[in-house]
This record gives structure tokens, sequence and C-alpha cells, in this order.
């Protein structure tokens, strides 16, 4: 008696756990919506300092710093998330408000500051 009771319990158990599994799991669409989502966030963004970094401002900067300016641009896709948004957060900074009191004297080093920022991140990466 005790085994069938105990067998019955053990098989109740485990019929009732996809009912609760279902409740706390994420379907795929929603996984995918996510993952699509996150995807044009990052196309965006490497988009945005893409343009940045394809600026006469840029180029003179990198020439400045002696830096070859499409390896750089080359090396913005290798970037992490974080490090992504964070550069690309700076560039919209300056992009959507280029004078803002500023002059090119500063603006040029802020471009330098992003590209400088890039190559020690992957240099960074690569170690």
């Amino acid at each position: 008696m005790r085994k069938s009771l105990a067998s019955l319990l053990i098989v109740a158990t485990f019929a009732s756990i996809p009912a609760f599994s279902q409740d706390h799991l994420v379907s795929g669409e929603a996984v995918s919506a996510r993952l699509s989502e996150a995807a044009a966030v990052r196309q965006g963004q490497t988009a945005l300092l893409d343009r940045v970094l394809s600026s006469s401002e840029a180029a003179s900067a990198a020439s400045v710093l002696g830096t070859d300016l499409a390896r750089v641009r080359a090396a913005v896709p290798a970037l992490s998330d974080a490090e992504l948004q964070d550069l690309a957060r700076r560039a919209a900074a300056l992009d959507a408000d280029p004078v803002a009191g500023l002059d090119a004297d500063i603006r040029t080093l802020l471009i330098i500051f992003l590209i400088v920022a890039i190559v020690i991140l992957v240099l960074q990466a690569v170690d």
C-alpha cells in the first residue's frame, strides 16, 4: 500500500511540473523580439559611431594621433555592448549639439577622445 501511495505521489508530482513550468518560461516569440530589438539598437549605435568617425574632424584628429582611422572604424563592431553604448551616447551628445558653446578645437578633442577610447578598448579586448 505504501509503495502504491508513494508511486502515485511521484507520478502526480512529475505530471504537475510541466503545468507549473509553463508559467515561468519566456515564449520563443518574446525571445526573438528581444534579440531583434537588441540587434537593431546595436546596429544603430554602430552606424552613429561610424558616421562620427567618417567626419572630416575625425580624419584630422586621427592624423594628429597618428592612428589609422580605417582600423579604428573596423574595430567598432568588436566593441562590447556596454562599450558601444557608452561611446554611442557620447557621440550622440556630440552629434545632437555640436556647437553648445564649444569651438572647433574642443569638438576635435572630443573626437580624439572617442578614437582613443575605441583604440584602448580594442587593445584591452585583444589582451
